[in-house]
């Protein structure tokens, strides 16, 4: 009987609403269809404004970083880009020395010469140059080492056979070494350079302290007057007298 009762119940609550929706003017059922649509085309806005903010902060040149690389082979050099095109390493920094780098995609960078406006590459040879454009073989494979140096590998080009990678390197001298040599390895500290970025300064805190004086208690009893003690002078007119003593 109670199961009976309640799907009457639920028969009689639907019939009612599809009259009181049977009763409505056609403007008010206009006005709910655009309200449902509004609700859908703005989710669908919401859900693509979303997609593109991820896909512009993807691509975003984020995390530029401006200094220098400096490598410890031989006397220690700084890779430099000249504004010719040619590669190759100054002992002592300089403008040319001044790299950007920057981030492509993920452990993908960039290596820019800030004085001379050209991006480090390397041929499909193994050849380190400066290209003007940013191309496909300008992108380089950044690895942290242990030491704390930094490895740059061509993201494009390695050995086909072995599948190994060409790296960044300069020889003892300073010159860019070809990445498809079988002594360019990652174990050599060839191929290792070390970020040597400026960082911003920051404002040193300083703060004084002031020392309270110390208040004098008057004393109970009173000071007693110096009293000056007068030495006396020696007569420089001094007359000796020598006793004589005659005997017999």
């Amino acid at each position: 009987m109670s199961r009976s009762f309640c799907l009457l119940c639920h028969l009689i609550l639907a019939v009612a609403a599809l009259a009181q929706k049977e009763r409505l003017p056609p403007e008010a059922q206009r006005g709910e269809a655009a309200r449902v649509s509004n609700t859908s085309s703005a989710s669908s806005l919401s859900s693509s404004s979303s997609g593109a903010e991820r896909s512009s902060f993807q691509w975003s040149p984020s995390g530029r970083r401006t200094g220098s690389l400096y490598c410890r082979v031989g006397i220690g050099f700084h890779l430099q880009i000249h504004p010719d095109g040619k590669v190759n390493g100054s002992h002592e920094a300089n403008r040319l020395s001044i790299l950007e780098i920057f981030a492509v995609s993920q452990g993908i960078v960039g290596i820019r010469g800030v004085f001379s406006n050209k991006f480090l590459a390397m041929s499909k040879k193994g050849k380190l140059h400066a290209s003007a454009k940013f191309t496909e073989d300008c992108k380089f494979r950044e690895r942290f080492q242990e030491n704390s140096y930094n490895t740059y590998a061509s993201a494009v080009y390695r050995t086909e056979k072995t599948g190994r990678e060409w790296y960044v390197a300069l020889n003892k001298r300073g010159k860019a070494k070809r990445g498809c040599s079988p002594r360019v390895k990652p174990q050599h500290i060839s191929t290792h350079f070390l970020p040597r970025f400026k960082q911003s300064e920051q404002p040193e805190l300083s703060f004084t302290v002031t020392v309270p004086e110390k208040k004098r208690l008057p004393s109970s009893t009173p000071a007693k007057p110096k009293v000056s003690l007068s030495v006396p002078r020696k007569n420089p007119n001094t007359v000796k007298y020598r006793l004589k003593f005659r005997f017999g």
